[in-house]
């Protein structure tokens, strides 16, 4: 009888040990989780491939759809499409084939056959269609609430 109640102790003892020391890890995961899916969102989005459908949502905003172009440790470049007039195809095939040079259209400008975008804006022939901003967005990573392929 005296080995069952020692065997009893023993047991009730671990179980308790086990259940502190499990309270005592859980609030450091607890605390670093929104940082961990921060983390794993990122990586997700590296995976994207240049021109591909995403939904954003910044803040407590709506989600938008837009055009991934690239990522970077601290900022989501995207292209917005909705201008009215806009040679969408040309612009998502030159994001696709050369997405650091759309992503760096702020200092240099690039041309394939007659678009033309840049730091003046985007161009079709010498028509402006729209400002730059417009089209290509640099989302600072502390703003983004969430990205997923849409």
């Amino acid at each position: 009888m005296q080995k069952l109640f020692r065997a009893v102790v023993l047991i009730s003892c671990l179980s308790i040990a086990a259940s502190v020391a499990a309270g005592t890890n859980a609030a450091p995961l607890g605390a670093s989780a929104p940082l961990q899916a921060d983390e794993a969102m990122w990586k997700r989005v590296q995976r994207f491939d240049p021109g591909a459908r995403v939904k954003i949502v910044v803040g407590g905003g709506v989600a938008a759809e837009r055009y991934f172009v690239q990522l970077t440790d601290t900022e989501l470049i995207v292209l917005n499409l909705t201008a009215p007039n806009l040679p969408k195809r040309q612009l998502l095939s030159m994001a696709a084939d050369n997405p650091a040079w759309i992503a760096g259209t702020s200092k240099t400008t690039y041309r394939e056959n007659n678009l033309r975008i840049g730091p003046d804006g985007v161009f079709v022939k010498d028509e402006k269609r729209a400002d730059l901003a417009q089209v290509v967005e640099h989302i600072p990573r502390d703003r983004i609430t969430s990205v997923s392929k849409g």
